[in-house]
C-alpha cells in the first residue's frame, strides 16, 4: 500500500506539493484569530421579557432608510444601521443606554457596553426569529450548558 495521497490528496501522481497546497499552508501558518463571544454580560438583564414574534432582516434603518447592514436593538426592538453605514445603531445605544443589538448580516449579538459579542440562551428566541426570516427555517439550538459558569455553547441536533 502506498503512503502517497490519491487524486484528491496533496501529493497526487506528481508526488509534490501544488501551488494550492502551498497557499493553504501559508494561510494556516498566518497570524489569524478567533472571536469568542461572552457567554454572559450584565446588559442581558436589561432586555425586555418579550421577544418580537417576527423579525424582518430586510427592514430599513428607522432614521436613514438604509437596508444594507442593519441591527435590531434588543432593548426596544427598533432597527438602525451599522457603524459602517451611518452609525445610527451606535448613536441609539449611546443616547438610550441600550447596549445589546442583533446584526441582520450574521445574526450575531453585540454589546456596546461590554464592547464584545455575546452568545447566551436568552438571545436564542430573537436570533431564531431572525434566522427563520432570513433562511426560512428554525435555527439549530445550541446546548448552552451552564452559561453562568462561563461555559460556551455546544451544538447538538434536537
Amino acid at each position: 500500500m502506498s503512503d502517497q495521497a490519491g487524486p484528491s490528496g496533496a501529493g497526487g501522481a506528481s508526488g509534490g506539493a501544488t501551488a494550492g497546497d502551498q497557499a493553504l499552508a501559508e494561510l494556516l501558518s498566518g497570524g489569524g484569530f478567533a472571536v469568542y463571544p461572552l457567554s454572559w454580560c450584565p446588559h442581558l438583564e436589561s432586555m425586555p421579557s418579550t421577544t418580537p414574534e417576527h423579525v424582518s432582516v430586510t427592514a430599513q434603518c428607522e432614521e436613514c432608510g438604509d437596508a444594507e447592514e442593519n441591527w435590531l436593538c434588543l432593548c426596544c426592538h427598533t432597527i438602525h444601521c451599522s457603524r459602517y453605514k451611518n452609525s445610527h445603531c451606535v448613536a441609539h445605544s449611546e443616547a438610550n443606554d441600550h447596549c445589546l443589538a442583533l446584526s441582520f448580516s450574521d445574526l450575531s449579538a453585540w454589546c456596546y457596553g461590554c464592547d464584545s459579542y455575546v452568545d447566551n440562551e436568552l438571545l436564542y428566541p430573537v436570533k431564531n426569529a431572525a434566522h427563520k426570516d432570513k433562511f426560512g427555517e428554525e435555527m439549530l439550538k445550541p446546548d448552552y450548558g451552564d452559561a453562568s459558569q462561563g461555559a460556551g455553547p455546544t451544538f447538538r441536533m434536537v
